[in-house]
């Protein structure tokens, strides 16, 4: 039976903050792969090899493992860094599956444009948290008002910090699995 409480979690970074809150749930993401969660979602890494586009944005499918460019083809003329939300659509999608196959958390870099207007990983957040599965998100500042407005069932927010992000991911998760073990119980 899906828990409509699931633990969610944000944390909510300023201007200039998104390079740091890349490396930490980057970082947060693979120990917690090495600890052996099964983890849905998306990471930006924050290096780049010199041979990328001005605007090389990259996500990691955290399900998968697989590294996706979602910047504009570098071929066509655009002022700053513009993703593209049809390849956002598509890494959605394999976090769906992820989540699917039984993933243990959630985690997304980033709670942004796409996200606001309904589109992106919102509707695979909405999912994840139907199915009891712990959820975090970085979220700018900027979007902490709409962030707000989608998680108004309540969140907590994280400092901006990867001991405190990967701790409350391990006690989510351990939260869970405590509580799938009771309902089984409860059954036989």
């Amino acid at each position: 039976m899906p828990d409509p409480f699931a633990p969610l979690a944000a944390m909510i970074y300023g201007s200039g903050q998104g390079p740091e809150m890349d490396r930490i749930l980057e970082s947060g993401a693979h120990d917690l792969t090495a600890d052996g969660l099964r983890l849905a979602g998306a990471v930006q890494h924050t290096a780049h090899p010199a041979s990328s586009p001005r605007c090389g944005m990259v996500l990691e499918d955290l399900g998968s493992g697989g590294i996706h460019p979602i910047a504009v083809d570098p071929d066509i003329e655009v002022q700053g860094c513009r993703m593209e939300p049809e390849k956002i659509e598509t890494l959605a999608m394999l976090a769906g599956e992820a989540i699917d196959r039984g993933a243990d958390l959630f985690v997304l870099n980033r709670f942004g444009k796409n996200e606001i207007a309904g589109r992106g990983y919102r509707d695979v957040i909405s999912e994840a948290v139907s199915r009891g599965i712990p959820v975090l998100v970085g979220v700018s500042s900027a979007n902490a008002g709409k962030w707000d407005a989608f998680a108004s069932a309540g969140y907590e927010r994280l400092d901006i910090d990867g001991e405190a992000a990967r701790a409350w991911c391990r006690k989510a998760v351990d939260a869970r699995r405590r509580q799938r073990e009771q309902t089984c119980l409860m059954k036989t």
